[in-house]
């Protein structure tokens, strides 16, 4: 079991120094500033005509939600919060 925790250990040592060594010191060139910011009132326009997905499943959950309310209320009140 000791050689076993020792090989993991080689292992690991080995791999961060390959790491180390294999980098070659190269920063990214992406910038923040580089980002093209989208105009707000486009952004908003572009949401407005996303369709809802789902809306039969979000109801679903949101029923089922109500449902348990009051088992939830129940459970709080058991705990005393």
């Amino acid at each position: 079991m000791k050689l076993n925790k020792f090989v993991q250990f080689g292992f690991l040592r080995n791999y961060f120094l390959a790491k180390e060594m294999g980098s070659s010191g190269k920063k990214s060139a992406r910038k923040l500033s580089d980002i093209n910011v989208v105009d707000e009132q486009e952004l908003r326009e572009a949401s407005a005509n996303i369709e809802p997905k789902h809306q039969n499943d979000v109801a679903d959950l949101i029923n089922s939600y109500k449902s348990l309310y009051p088992k939830w209320v129940f459970d709080l009140r058991l705990c005393n919060l």
